[in-house]
């Protein structure tokens, strides 16, 4: 049995040339031989007889023959092939060493051993491809696990709801950041006889855009004690304070970075709101009508800003039924609608108006629905930061 089974494996190790070698051979001499010893035997007639028959067997049989000779030894060699198709398409082909480059002296050896190759070679690609994306994701994790912690940081430094309810008790609040973490802030401090509200819009999105508002925050409170505590004293102390802070001198500054905002000192004694902005607008609704007064077109830091710019106060009495609103660029640049539009600045004083009659802390997530309704399948363009109150 084990010298049958080393023969078979030998003859399936053949190549197809070999093999049909053996299988001609044996056809060109076991039957010549067999005639010569029934001619010397005697018996002419038959071997005559045998001949001829051989020959009318052969030329019938000679074509099928051949076909089916080559499909019994091709056919194992194409059932592996098919395999190894199979695993490749599937993706499951288990990556062994290769056989080596030896010449070969037929085509199915060298169709197997290229199809190997090839699966050897893509199998090592995906081992590799699978380690990458495996440290990926790994590095994913940590980072977002480090920016999520960040954004707990970032709020840690804005106002929460009691400190905006102590100052503003009917206000609404949208902060919405277009990543984990963004460049948009709000920030509230009692001072003298009322307090400053005001929203701010940092240069950068996600972790830079974070940066920049923990900056800016403290400088706003340097800002208030060291210079003049008008709104448009403070801006201008502000753009002095990240000018220096960024390095920002000329020709060699090392960033041109900066932030828009919207201050406002309210008095609610004396019934009198004071603004400032820089490239950033107010907006007021007084007897269900709404308008906008403009900030002054110069941003705070940034290279091209003049250092020595003078911002402008503007002073609005406070009679009852005045609602207030700030707003960073975020909610009015959002691209959509069926034009794919900006949502606007006179679609916001419209919404505004419409919700003159409604109590000012209710109407802060229909606005939000409304612009993501507006936005539809639109990405998010910007951080958005909306804050309106009435100061009664």
């Amino acid at each position: 049995m084990r010298a049958a089974s080393g023969l078979l494996r030998a003859a399936s190790s053949m190549s197809v040339e070999a093999k049909m070698t053996a299988v001609l051979c044996a056809s060109m001499v076991a039957f010549p031989l067999t005639a010569l010893v029934l001619w010397h035997s005697g018996a002419q007639e038959g071997v005559i007889n045998f001949m001829v028959g051989f020959l009318v067997v052969g030329i019938i049989l000679v074509v099928p023959l051949a076909k089916w000779l080559s499909h019994v030894i091709a056919l194992r060699n194409i059932r592996e092939l098919n395999v190894q198709c199979q695993l490749l398409k599937r993706g499951e082909y288990v990556m062994t060493e290769p056989p080596p480059d030896e010449e070969d002296r037929h085509d199915f050896a060298n169709l197997k051993r290229n199809m190997h190759w090839m699966g050897h070679a893509i199998a090592s690609r995906q081992h590799r491809l699978a380690t990458a994306m495996q440290a990926l994701a790994e590095a994913r994790n940590q980072i977002l696990e480090s920016i999520d912690y960040a954004s707990h940081i970032q709020a840690a430094f804005l106002p929460d709801e009691a400190e905006l309810a102590a100052v503003l008790p009917d206000h609404f609040l949208l902060w919405c950041q277009r990543d984990v973490v963004g460049g948009d802030a709000y920030w509230v401090k009692p001072w003298g006889d009322g307090f400053f509200v005001g929203v701010i819009d940092c240069t950068g999105h996600g972790v830079p855009g974070a940066f920049m508002t923990l900056i800016v925050q403290s400088l706003l409170e340097k800002a208030l004690v060291e210079g003049d505590t008008s709104p448009a004293g403070m801006l201008a102390r502000a753009n002095t304070l990240i000018k220096d802070a960024l390095g920002q001198k000329g020709g060699e500054a090392r960033s041109d970075d900066g932030m828009d905002c919207a201050l406002c000192h309210i008095s609610p004694g004396a019934h009198r709101l004071v603004f400032a902005g820089a490239n950033t607008p107010l907006y007021v609704v007084e007897a269900g009508r709404a308008r906008r007064i403009r900030g002054d077109r110069c941003g705070l830091g940034h290279v091209r800003s003049p250092r020595d710019f003078l911002f402008t106060d503007v002073e609005l009495a406070l009679s009852p039924g005045i609602r207030v609103c700030m707003a960073t660029d975020g909610i009015v640049d959002q691209v959509g609608g069926p034009r794919r539009l900006p949502f606007g600045k006179s679609r916001l004083m419209r919404f505004l108006e419409e919700r003159a009659d409604r109590p000012v802390g209710g109407i802060g997530q229909d606005l939000l629905d409304l612009v993501k309704a507006y936005q539809g399948d639109e990405p998010r363009r910007d951080d958005m930061t909306v804050l309106g109150f009435e100061v009664q």
